[in-house]
């Protein structure tokens, strides 16, 4: 039987290429989902705010109306204290941790609130059974903590957005080294026991 070579690698390179396409598609239409800012007042008429977000959200507060209020942390996961402004003043804060934090104006019991931070979006597993954690995220320094509901050897390959390999490697515990990856978006798939899932992660 007669194997015509050329026909077999343009499949080849076609599949290779599809696959491409497929993974950047793929991670694109997730990460465009990812990132959301939510805008809300600070101010004596915005008392027991419940706001529900997910990790890598950011919350805009804007100072409105009379007086002069701060934006602090009473208890939660995360810490900020904005100072104390007066209307048309701004504070942002990016959460990166799973979990719930409580804040309030000091000197005004009616303005309190909570954020509740849940799994980010740009999370995507296989079998939900993994639960993985990355902080910080964003990240400035030279290593990251990974927690996982599973125990056991993480294998981990860290994807840029062209689909490139650029770190492949296993560790046994909690804390990998990215001391050599450049500033950018990338794609982190950790597996463990056949088990795997993506998350983003953005390199300050």
């Amino acid at each position: 039987m007669s194997i015509n070579y050329n026909v077999v690698n343009l499949l080849t390179v076609k599949t290779n290429i599809m696959r491409k396409i497929t993974f950047l598609l793929f991670f694109t239409l997730n990460f465009l989902t990812a990132q959301t800012t939510y805008n809300f007042d600070w101010s004596y008429g915005t008392p027991d705010q419940q706001i529900e977000i997910e990790v890598g959200d950011t919350v805009n507060w804007t100072w409105t109306g009379s007086g002069s209020h701060n934006l602090i942390v009473t208890s939660g996961v995360e810490t900020f204290d904005s100072g104390y402004h007066t209307a048309g003043w701004e504070f942002s804060h990016t959460f990166n941790e799973v979990g719930v934090t409580d804040y309030t104006c000091t000197p005004h019991d009616d303005m309190y609130g909570t954020v509740t931070v849940s799994s980010s979006t740009m999370s995507i597993s296989e079998n939900n059974n993994l639960n993985v954690r990355i902080f910080p995220n964003p990240v400035t320094s030279n290593f990251i903590t990974i927690k996982t509901a599973t125990i056991g050897i993480k294998n981990i390959k860290l994807y840029d957005i062209n689909s490139r390999v650029v770190l492949n490697t296993s560790i046994d515990s909690e804390i990998l080294n990215i001391d050599n990856v450049s500033p950018g978006v990338y794609f982190i798939q950790i597996t463990i026991n056949g088990q795997s899932e993506i998350s983003k992660l953005i390199v300050r």
